[in-house]
């Protein structure tokens, strides 16, 4: 993925507007979608990093649930 620079992302919403009242919060996804943009990298030493955290983060999801006697999250 291409790192966005913030002229491509677009403004930040305001606190200030008021909210969607439909059943979509699109100020929400607006907010999580500029969150992943300013996230993105196609740098292989970040993806890797990224994918290791997350086995990290599963095994020790696990781990804790099998201690207690609960099924797993992510088999």
């Amino acid at each position: 993925m291409k790192r966005q620079i913030a002229s491509e992302i677009g403004p930040m919403p305001s606190l200030a507007q008021p909210l969607n009242t439909g059943s979509i919060d699109t100020a929400t996804l607006d907010l999580l979608t500029s969150w992943r943009a300013q996230d993105a990298t196609d740098s292989p030493e970040e993806l890797r990093a990224a994918e290791e955290e997350l086995a990290d983060f599963k095994r020790a999801m696990n781990e804790s649930r099998t201690r207690v006697g609960e099924p797993l999250l992510y088999p």
